[in-house]
């Protein structure tokens, strides 16, 4: 008869599963029942067998545990591939970062940052604007309202139209290098190599600053930690207007700020804090938990714009909450009945499937009243709010257009080319391509379109039109950031 291997009960089950492959074990644990089942043994052997066999059985049950649990999502699977080497800026504000101008309505290079610096990542916020260099240096401009632009230099409540640095203390600067940043209309975060999360600026919901925690009343006075890699390990940051989402290497979801339209996954009331925000001094009551039939949910990315937050499960499925006042997130909007007392309800509270986004394999979600969806073959498609023809139809025809000024389905937008990004905020979206060009539709408010639109009647960009500057001549965009009111581009030497 075969003998089997002895099992030690001082090593865990979970660490033993994650020595062994399933593809290995589970012939071993059919070779093992088959002698089990053929074997003729004593009473006594029997029941040393069926104890072994229970063994095995606990093995092979953490075995399938550990499986679920090997989620393990890699940092530099959300870092770029492409580093740039100038960054311009179109729109209206200081946080153009042109000294002396602050109306552009083609993209024009910045020429105030430090030579031969390699950069990262461009990021457009509400007021401001932000530059990540490959070297974890962040640099600043616009507007200083309550912390929102910390940068060497800037006074508080004051402003400046030039990039300036953002000096991070010790106790920052220890939780590591900073690799990834995103920002919402007054606020700012940045990931770090490590896996901690930093925020600064100011964060607001409808009765206006919020200011009932410790942690947000600091970061009005700069850059503070939030989460901290020994609680959570963060792989992908994303913000909304006034919230900010988090992705574990363990694909759980976390998210902080105001939640008062359900941005937040959740609705539970956190101690000491309103309901309508949340907020954590060490970061363990941040997690959002996603269940089906009593198994936890995992996901592998996520996406934040406006007041909504979306997650991709491991499965490709797309789960969604916050507002929808649109169905800019794939989920009908309820009928609205003029008899009834109260209004529907536009809210989605908790992260639940999107219908809209299960045909596609969704790589990238952007927008506010509309979304636009960006696929694994790099094809783009539209949902949602589409008066100025924000989704890039071409369909709306004016105000008293009933048929087409909403969609509830995703629409397909035409492209010459496969997309590699795309950027969305209110009623404005700017596409670039694999051979890095350009493309920006909707509705031309300050310029932010880089067409070089100077008459009103043309503002309403109906589809995807191309955008040109003297100052791309020789260079290719590898990445664009759009707000309300301006637009970065990164773009690098040919």
């Amino acid at each position: 008869m075969y003998s089997c291997a002895r099992v030690s009960y001082a090593t865990p089950f979970i660490s033993l599963a994650e020595r062994l492959s399933f593809s290995s074990v589970y012939p071993f644990q059919k070779l093992i029942i088959c002698v089990i089942k053929g074997s003729s043994t004593s009473a006594s052997e029997s029941q040393k067998i069926r104890g072994t066999k229970r063994k095995i059985t606990r093995i092979f049950l953490a075995v399938s545990h550990a499986k679920k649990l090997k989620l393990s999502l890699p940092l530099d699977r959300f870092l770029p591939t492409e580093l740039g080497d100038r960054v311009l800026s179109c729109g209206e504000g200081e946080q153009l970062g042109h000294p002396g101008r602050t109306t552009t309505k083609k993209p024009r290079a910045v020429g105030t940052l430090p030579e031969g610096k390699k950069i990262m990542q461009v990021v457009a916020g509400g007021v401001h604007s932000l530059i990540l260099f490959e070297d974890g240096s962040v640099y600043s401009c616009g507007i200083n309202e309550k912390g929102t632009v910390p940068a060497e230099g800037v006074e508080p409540e004051d402003s400046t139209d030039k990039f300036a640095q953002i000096m991070f203390k010790e106790s920052v600067e220890k939780e590591g290098k900073m690799v990834m940043l995103t920002a919402g209309a007054s606020f700012s975060a940045a990931l770090t190599d490590k896996g901690s999360v930093i925020a600064w600026g100011s964060l607001r919901d409808s009765s206006g600053s919020l200011e009932n925690h410790k942690i947000l009343r600091d970061m009005e006075n700069g850059p503070v930690v939030i989460v901290h890699q020994g609680v959570h390990q963060i792989v992908k940051i994303a913000a909304g207007e006034n919230h900010l989402v988090m992705l574990s290497s363990a694909g759980e979801i976390l998210t902080f700020g105001d939640g008062s339209l359900g941005q937040l996954g959740r609705s539970a009331r956190a101690k000491l804090i309103r309901s309508q925000y949340m907020v954590d001094d060490k970061g363990t009551n941040l997690k959002v938990t996603v269940t089906e039939k009593g198994k936890t949910i995992y996901f592998d990315d996520i996406s934040a714009g406006g007041y909504w937050t979306a997650a991709r499960t491991v499965d490709g499925r797309v789960f969604v909450c916050g507002l929808n006042n649109f169905a800019q997130l794939g989920i009908p909007t309820p009928e609205s009945d003029q008899k009834a007392e109260e209004e529907p309800e536009l809210r989605i509270m908790h992260l639940t499937v999107s219908p809209a986004f299960g045909d596609i394999k969704v790589m990238q979600l952007c927008g506010l009243q509309h979304i636009i969806a960006l696929d694994e073959q790099g094809q783009m498609y539209g949902i949602g709010k589409n008066t100025d023809n924000a989704l890039g139809l071409g369909t709306w025809t004016g105000k008293d257009d009933q048929e087409h000024w909403k969609y509830e389905k995703l629409q397909k937008i035409e492209m010459p080319s496969k997309v590699a990004g795309v950027t969305a905020k209110l009623g404005c979206s700017i596409a670039w391509d694999i051979d890095g060009k350009a493309y920006s539709w909707g509705f031309d408010t300050s310029g932010q379109l880089g067409l070089g639109i100077k008459d009103d009647e043309d503002k309403v960009v109906p589809h995807p039109k191309i955008i040109t500057s003297a100052h791309l001549e020789g260079y290719k965009i590898i990445s664009v950031s759009i707000a309300d009111n301006h637009a970065l581009f990164l773009a690098k030497k040919l």
